[in-house]
């Protein structure tokens, strides 16, 4: 059974990096660990949003936020649809989503092509968050 594990993480492995090496620059680091929110598209994503205040569920809405080189989505976001222009706010996850796909496309990037599922925004402590994912309709 070990011996299984072992060779599954290797093929995990074999299969997440890239066959000429690894890459001379780091990856960047995910959506949501990204550090100065300040700059780039990302940036304006997260002044867009601001505090995402709320008073009730209703007013939290969840946003895609980038691209996996898979495909779909490599995080998520919660807004509040009390203060945050929705129309501006997608326009700037598109673009997002497009730097994100071409930057995929020239470094040769692979992710895990895992299925991020959706999750849910509620409003806590007067602030939109994220919370688990809605479970599957079938």
């Amino acid at each position: 059974m070990r011996q299984l594990a072992i060779l599954i993480l290797l093929a995990c492995t074999a299969c997440a990096t890239r066959a000429d090496g690894p890459s001379s620059t780091p990856a960047p680091a995910p959506a949501e660990a990204s550090a100065p929110a300040a700059s780039g598209t990302l940036g304006q994503i997260r002044a867009l949003i601001g505090k995402a205040e709320c008073s009730s569920d209703s007013q939290c809405q969840v946003l895609p936020i980038g691209a996996k080189a898979c495909g779909g989505p490599a995080s998520h976001l919660a807004y509040s649809t009390v203060k945050t222009d929705a129309g501006a706010l997608q326009a700037l996850a598109e673009r997002y989503k497009t730097e994100q796909q071409a930057g995929n496309q020239r470094s040769g990037r692979m992710s895990n092509c895992m299925v991020l599922p959706t999750p849910t925004a509620s409003c806590r402590a007067n602030t939109c968050q994220l919370g688990e994912a809605a479970a599957a309709v079938r």
